[in-house]
């Protein structure tokens, strides 16, 4: 994600600099991420069922690959 947002920043300030909006020795002003915390609440057995059933699809798909 960092990589991403990095290229997206660059590519950002490439084009402010080539549409004279930007000036090439100071990056633009980029804001942060927004985090959000999200809590298990009544959908904790939801999650528990999918991410079972994903695990059970991708062993019959790549048997044994994701054991230590």
């Amino acid at each position: 994600d960092y990589a991403a947002i990095g290229a997206a920043r660059q590519a950002a300030w490439a084009l402010g600099v080539s549409q004279g909006t930007l000036d090439p020795r100071t990056p633009p002003a980029w804001q942060g991420a927004v985090a959000q915390v999200l809590e298990a609440g009544e959908e904790l057995a939801v999650g528990q069922a999918v991410r079972q059933q994903y695990v059970s699809v991708r062993e019959q798909t790549h048997p044994g690959a994701f054991h230590p």
